[in-house]
């Protein structure tokens, strides 16, 4: 049985926490029995095959491996990945899910959930940074800066510190991602305290939010400076991307700041039009990426990606970037891009460490989707390996806190205020790394040390 790659250069995309190539892969045995061939066997026999054949690190891939010995495909995939996860370079990248769940997610920013992201702070406090539009989470008026204090998932409220201390992820304290399932939230916000049930249900993401996704923000000196705060690099945020920055073209705008500070990845595709729409003063002839494979897949997999006209396009004096740890993959891959070209900052904290990608693989018969580290990425002067985040890699890397007072764009908020600070300046207030001497702005804020792995694939922190 052999893993045969199909290309499909539309499927191109990037995960949250994973970005992935404009390549699909199906394997499997002929016949027409879908259900015979869809056994745990088959299974882990493909999910070897296709690891050994193309994963990005194949010097760290165990010999001579039995998958009879394992009891399912993710056991198998957790064996493969070990070394690369002690290593630090696939910190649960790869993965297992199906095809329906992927294909739901970026083609319509779609998943299933109560509609809310939220951050836990400290270990012991768990905030809600974002509200999604439509979801059950914003029908029972939830909102952010919020602060859930505790949870009912069926025997009464139980305080967060309980929940924290044998479930540090809250996967048990939220529930998993399926419709129907129902949780009790006790939560503070303005002083008040209230309680609500919410029941997950299918939510769709607004990728460039109507309110607040994006804005023209007064800068003296200046015809002002284009906001923009996306959510994911979906398909849907296309057009969406096109309209703001034709207004920003429009209005004469040389200063930007691209909110990416929940942003964990999306569709190469979209990336890639964003590069665009900021890369107005740059020729054709000019690299945005390069994407690398293995020594035996690289000859006929390795690629270059030049910028491309687009009539909506700027073009950029200054760009200051707005992070935090869950920025992620195509977040990351856009940063470094752009880095090159036109001076950038980052403003917030560090970004999470992602230069690579997977690939999708199909098993004929299955619903099985592979999510494999197959390649990595670097900008046009060969840059990349930022595993340990982007801010040691750049010029300006400016330290603020996410201010859960005010909302995403406001001026006054605090990461989009250091983002105008260093527009106005080219100065940081407070470098990445010395975060000690930062004063914290008032009302809550949500700061925290780099993960050691994704919450989950696709949307850190989302329920």
């Amino acid at each position: 049985m052999t893993a045969a790659p199909t290309h499909f250069p539309c499927l191109a995309r990037i995960g949250v926490l994973c970005f992935f190539a404009a390549l699909t892969a199906c394997g499997g045995g002929g016949g027409s029995g879908g259900e015979l061939r869809c056994t745990e066997d088959v299974r882990k026999s493909w999910l070897l095959e296709v690891t050994e054949d193309w994963y990005l690190f194949p010097e760290t891939l165990p010999q001579d491996i039995d998958p009879d010995g394992f009891a399912s495909p993710q056991a198998l995939l957790d064996f493969l990945t070990r070394t690369a996860r002690e290593e630090g370079k696939d910190r649960n990248f790869s993965y297992l899910t199906t095809r329906a769940a992927d294909q739901s997610f970026f083609g319509g920013g779609q998943f299933v959930g109560f509609g809310l992201r939220t951050h836990i702070e400290g270990g012991s406090r768990l905030w809600i940074v974002e509200v999604f539009e439509g979801s059950p989470a914003a029908a029972a008026g939830l909102a952010r800066g919020a602060e859930i204090t505790a949870i009912d998932a069926g025997d009464g409220f139980r305080p967060l510190a309980e929940w924290l201390a044998e479930d540090p992820d809250l996967e048990t304290a939220l529930g998993p991602a399926e419709e129907g399932v129902t949780r009790g939230l006790r939560y503070t916000l303005g002083g008040a305290t209230n309680e609500v049930s919410l029941t997950k249900r299918l939510v769709t993401i607004d990728p460039v939010p109507d309110v607040g996704g994006a804005a023209i923000l007064p800068l003296a000196g200046t015809a002002g400076v284009g906001y923009l705060n996306l959510r994911t690099f979906v398909s849907t945020a296309d057009a969406q991307l096109r309209q703001a920055f034709d207004e920003f073209r429009i209005a004469g705008l040389t200063d930007f700041v691209i909110d990416l500070r929940y942003n964990g990845g999306g569709l190469v595709a979209t990336t890639e039009l964003l590069g665009d729409l900021l890369g107005g003063a740059r020729s054709t002839s000019d690299v945005f990426s390069q994407t690398r494979f293995n020594a035996a897949r690289a000859p006929a997999n390795d690629e270059i990606r030049r910028f491309r006209d687009d009539p909506a396009a700027v073009a950029p004096v200054r760009i200051a970037f707005l992070t935090t740890d869950s920025t992620a993959s195509a977040s990351e891959l856009l940063i470094n891009s752009m880095a090159p070209w036109v001076e950038i900052a980052i403003v917030g904290q560090d970004t999470f460490g992602k230069p690579v990608g997977q690939s999708a693989f199909d098993l004929s018969g299955c619903q099985d989707r592979l999510r494999l580290v197959t390649f990595r990425t670097d900008n046009a002067l060969d840059q990349g390996s930022y595993f340990d985040g982007l801010a040691p890699t750049l010029p300006f890397a400016c330290s603020a806190a996410d201010d859960l007072s005010r909302p995403q764009g406001d001026p006054g908020e605090a990461m989009t205020a250091a983002a105008l600070d260093w527009l106005a300046t080219g100065q940081c207030g407070v470098l990445i790394g010395a975060e000690a001497a930062l004063p914290k702005p008032s009302g809550a804020t949500a700061t925290a040390a780099k993960p050691a792995a994704p919450e989950r694939p696709y949307l850190p922190g989302v329920y």
